[in-house]
């Protein structure tokens, strides 16, 4: 294995030996970023010291060349490899003279050489980093065109213009030459971004006057904290992750949210062999509803259910559960009074605390109502959980219900999961939702740091944070923004926690997020955002779990394999 050998610690640049040769990362101490197992002085092998130069990239700090070169193939690869799967017969791609222009470069010549009519226009000027020198001459004999920034062909319609001018390091305002060239680029083009739109400031999510809006941007190794903040968020469009080689554990100090995927979800989503029973997946407990209500507690009832829980119980008033009851044949129900508003008493809460002793996992909120009876009986599962170290997940009237008084949470210590929209995020941080609007990140990861919970602030992206982690979710459509959604989410979030045996909380979380917007996509697909109701996501819910882990029956084996 090669070894490097880091002779300085962070001060101005790092000198690092490999084969006799000397190479200097220049970073200062604004982005000393380095994650906890890369401390600066030490031997590491090559793959590591990479990580770190991509972590270096993604904070907008120098990467020398050397460190950079196998990344930046691999992101113009990706970027030729998602552009093609539109079948464009011609693309303009718009390159700088950097980095980001090296990776125009390469997917340029690779999209060439598939067959593409392929135009490339220079808006700053002949290439300057050593990477995009290096690219340019191997498209130089390529069947590539080049267009002159004042060409008329520019405003020409083509199947897909790619902007790779500008890159995370970008700051302040385009010249009025690339404003102008962008101006001209043809609205009926399908625009694609790689790593950002250039414009877009990475860590602020400010864009200059001028930065092109695009269906779609391709970024590498994990989401740029900008990009997810208002107004870049719009200017990015759909956000694909592709990965450069960079693991997980390189983000978690680096402020950046990493982007949930498949595999990651499918961690979560145990096999289930011939050896297995009911109880081997949780027992799960839901808190919901009242007589005006009653429907919140059917969906979380039916997500969960549908979500790999084992066992699944619903505490609630009679009219609620003769409701669910009438067509939820799976779950078990536990009864508990009304009071004069139809919502559960306070009164059966020694009742309740004695049903949920042998459970796994206990979701509570949905559909409750927020009168002084729920609020006692909201306080009284968060101190109950806290004792008897069960998870708890919060969602709606049981976050109104604790809005005056989140510190109850910490004091309990209680392993919660809160589940708040803007309106819910801005009560519960006493903030506007104009505010938590702004920077919903910053927003979820205060509520968290003040709580100790997961925090899953719902919205594109949904934000799962927990004190150390951060996670963005960019599956789901705008068929989600109708009254149920919440609740549906809430009960998937149950289910596969139950079916986790409530360890691994945070994972857990960010699995149910993203399993729930592939099955909003999926119903989206077959019935149109406009048609789609919540409950049409919870009968996608099987094709999504098979999306994510693919099961194959053997009849004569003790375990079902993938």
């Amino acid at each position: 294995m090669r070894k490097i050998v880091v002779l300085h610690e962070i001060l101005k640049a790092e000198e690092i030996v490999i084969y006799g040769s000397r190479f200097l990362i220049g970073v200062s101490r604004q982005h000393a970023c380095f994650p906890e197992p890369y401390k600066p002085r030490g031997v590491y092998d090559i793959d590591t010291l990479v990580n770190i130069a991509c972590i270096l990239h993604i904070c907008a700090a120098p990467v020398p060349a050397f460190l950079k070169q196998p990344v930046h193939q691999k992101a113009g690869a990706h970027v030729a490899a998602v552009a093609q799967e539109y079948d464009p017969k011609e693309v303009v791609v718009l390159t700088g003279f950097g980095n980001n222009g090296g990776d125009g470069f390469v997917m340029a010549r690779l999209i060439a050489d598939m067959g593409t009519d392929v135009f490339v226009t220079l808006p700053c000027g002949a290439p300057k980093s050593g990477i995009a020198l290096e690219e340019y001459a191997k498209i130089a004999h390529s069947k590539i065109t080049f267009l002159d920034t004042d060409d008329e062909r520019i405003s020409d319609r083509y199947d897909a213009v790619v902007d790779a001018v500008f890159g995370t390091g970008f700051h302040g305002e385009l010249s009025a030459d690339i404003i102008s060239l962008f101006s001209r680029i043809s609205k009926d083009s399908f625009i694609l971004a790689a790593d950002i739109p250039s414009g877009a400031d990475s860590v602020t999510g400010k864009v200059s006057a001028g930065t092109l809006m695009c269906g779609l941007t391709i970024t590498f190794g994990a989401p740029k904290i900008g990009m997810t903040l208002l107004p870049a968020q719009i200017n990015c469009g759909k956000i694909i992750v592709r990965e450069i080689g960079i693991t997980e554990s390189c983000f978690e100090n680096t402020g950046a949210p990493i982007m949930m995927t498949d595999a990651m979800a499918e961690k979560c989503v145990p096999a289930r062999g011939q050896s297995c029973y009911k109880g081997t997946f949780g027992r799960l407990l839901i808190i919901a509803g009242s007589e005006n209500m009653s429907g919140a507690a059917a969906m979380n009832l039916k997500a969960a259910l549908r979500s790999g829980a084992g066992l699944v119980k619903l505490a609630s008033v009679p009219a609620v559960i003769d409701r669910a009851a009438a067509g939820i044949y799976e779950a078990t129900f536990f009864t508990l009074s009304a009071n004069e508003s139809g919502a559960i008493s306070s009164d059966g809460l020694t009742k309740l605390c004695s049903a949920a002793e042998n459970m796994t996992v206990i979701a509570m909120g949905s559909g409750l109502s927020c009168c002084d009876d729920t609020k006692e009986l909201v306080r009284g599962m968060i101190s109950f959980c806290g004792e008897k170290n069960i998870p708890l997940i919060l969602d709606a009237d049981g976050l109104n219900c604790i809005a005056d008084s989140i510190d109850i949470i910490r004091n309990a210590n209680c392993k919660a999961v809160l589940t708040p929209h803007v309106g819910e995020l801005a009560r519960l941080l006493g903030m506007t939702a104009a505010e938590v609007m702004a920077d919903r990140l910053s927003a979820a990861a205060a509520l968290s740091e003040k709580t100790g919970a997961v925090v899953v602030a719902k919205g594109v992206p949904t934000y799962i944070v927990s004190p150390k982690k951060r996670c963005a979710s960019y599956s789901g459509n705008g068929g989600l923004s109708r009254g149920g959604s919440g609740d549906v989410l809430t009960g998937i979030i149950s289910g596969i926690c139950s079916m986790n045996r409530g360890e691994r909380l945070y994972e857990c979380v960010c699995a149910a997020v993203h399993i729930f917007g592939i099955a909003a996509d999926m119903a989206a697909e077959k019935l149109s955002m406009s048609g789609m109701l919540p409950t049409d996501v919870i009968a996608q819910l099987p094709f999504a779990f098979k999306q994510i882990r693919p099961e194959k029956m053997c009849r004569f084996s003790a375990e079902y394999r993938r």
